[in-house]
């Protein structure tokens, strides 16, 4: 069993503050870029800007959008611009699209609109970065492989559509599906070029319930999963192992007297190996701890689940911020909760936000709560909360997080209510529904769990909002974040800027 470590009780000092201040340097340009922008070597940007239109009728199908190249130079002039397809109304608006750098190239990748409701074909044009001229069409999965159809009404909530690199971003994982137990793969390589493709199926499940799904260096595929049968016994962690050739390899992971509620995966930054973390439930339907594993890329071998119950400080903590409950036939931590996994150093962490919506007089309120980091290395687990409570109504920018790695730590930049930096950690947080007020946070924590937060930026005397939703990292110490001038109730205004910030 790993050694634990709580940390959920440090106060925030001036002298802390201070010394974060010298880790963290901002710098803001004055652009109406949107976050796809690209920057170019020796100077300048490409950006891409879609403008949305109804044809007709009501469905996701009927509507349609123009795309416009764009070139920046370094002072964020523009230089020059190309409306592909001649500036018509001709790309799908609603299943996918966008400008990407993959290796030294830039593509804007896309789906063709399609008859009925088919999903149409996904495809990909390379941008020239000086002339902003485009190749041919490059097809990356063709709607009569895929045979995938969405409903006419409401078919984007069953739509699944992902593309995501592996970790020396040489081999592309595209799964594409439509919330039914068939779904498209394919594995492309850093040109784009198809290596392979085709249609796969998990009995039992649909590809909405596929928890998390990632692509090594070698061009393998896994998908997490967790069991829907009813009984302790019976419900396991699931990871499915897809090859060019040959049957799935299907890898059944049991956690000792327990339930899993999550399943996630990372591959290693080595290649050699997958981690493969979650939570877990047992007497109640609340979360009781979380679950460690990893398996092998060569022979596939997985390691014995190690699992941690929760400390019951950290459950009093989250019970008291309305994310739990102490009660003996609810013991837990609530559920609602989505992860991601981080590769920290010497192990990885797990970052979760609690999340829920809410209707009152049938109106929805999305609420994002509580962030819980958990890291996990070969020398303890440590458990951090970082108390926030945001309240979205017309918009959800910049309600939630963006976690990444950074000189062996977890840095997780929020929006946050600017007293709760100087409130007691152990207090339950101020809450927020004011997208005026809030300001950029780092949470930067030690694998021991020690956290430290700092204040990044500070814009809300000019109503802007940083939409960490759309961070981006630009190098292994730098981060880039769109800020966006907000209205009252959320909507977006007329200006934007770019902020890059350095950790030293």
């Amino acid at each position: 069993m790993l050694k634990m470590k709580l940390a959920v009780t440090l106060m925030i000092c001036l002298c802390c503050m201070q010394t974060m201040a010298q880790q963290f340097h901002v710098s803001i340009s004055d652009t109406e870029l949107g976050p796809s922008k690209i920057a170019l070597p020796g100077g300048g940007y490409i950006d891409v800007r879609k403008e949305d239109k109804n044809v007709s009728g009501m469905n996701w199908n009927k509507y349609r959008m123009t795309v416009t190249l764009i070139q920046y130079d370094k002072d964020m002039k523009v230089i020059k611009e190309n409306k592909l397809s001649g500036g018509n109304n001709v790309y799908n608006a609603n299943i996918y699209s966008s400008l990407e750098k993959i290796g030294d190239k830039i593509w804007f990748i896309y789906v063709e609109p399609a008859e009925k409701n088919n999903i149409g074909n996904i495809m990909a044009v390379e941008v020239n970065p000086l002339t902003l001229e485009t190749s041919s069409p490059k097809t990356l999965a063709a709607s009569t492989s895929m045979g995938l159809s969405l409903p006419l009404m409401a078919g984007l909530d069953a739509k699944k559509f992902v593309l995501k690199y592996s970790p020396d971003r040489k081999r592309v994982l595209l799964l594409v599906g439509a919330g039914k137990e068939q779904f498209y793969l394919s594995c492309l390589d850093d040109q784009l070029n198809v290596i392979w493709g085709k249609n796969e199926t998990i009995a039992g499940i649909t590809d909405k319930e596929i928890q998390s799904e990632i692509i090594d260096n070698g061009g393998t595929i896994y998908v997490g999963y967790k069991s829907d049968e009813k009984g302790d016994a019976n419900e396991t962690a699931n990871i499915v192992v897809f090859k060019q050739t040959g049957a799935p390899v299907h890898k059944t992971l049991r956690i000792p007297n327990a339930r899993p509620a999550e399943v996630l995966l990372l591959s290693s930054k080595q290649g050699d190996s997958i981690h493969i973390a979650g939570t877990y439930s047992d007497k109640t339907d609340n979360l009781a701890g979380v679950f460690k594993a990893a398996m092998a890329t060569g022979n596939l071998k997985l390691t014995a689940a190690e699992k941690s119950s929760f400390p019951t400080t950290l459950v009093e903590h989250f019970a008291n911020d309305d994310w739990g409950n102490t009660k003996e036939k609810k013991y837990g931590i609530s559920p609602e909760l989505s992860s991601q996994l981080v590769e920290t150093g010497e192990g990885i962490s797990m970052v979760a936000e609690f999340n829920r919506v809410e209707t009152p007089r049938n109106k929805p309120f999305y609420i994002s709560g509580d962030i819980l980091n958990i890291h996990f290395d070969n020398k303890q687990i440590s458990f951090t909360r970082i108390p926030k409570y945001r309240v979205s109504t017309g918009s959800f920018m910049g309600s939630s997080y963006y976690a990444f790695s950074a000189q062996g730590k977890t840095i997780i930049f929020y929006n946050d209510n600017e007293e709760n930096l100087t409130r007691d950690i152990d207090l339950k947080p101020v809450g927020s529904s004011n997208y005026k007020n809030v300001v950029l946070v780092a949470a930067v924590i030690e694998p021991d769990g020690t956290l430290k937060r700092e204040k990044i930026i500070d814009m809300k005397d000019q109503d802007f909002l940083a939409l960490t939703e759309w961070m981006k990292v630009i190098s292994p110490s730098a981060v880039k974040v769109p800020l966006q001038k907000v209205k009252f109730l959320g909507a977006p205004g007329d200006q934007s800027k770019m902020a890059t910030i350095t950790i030293d």
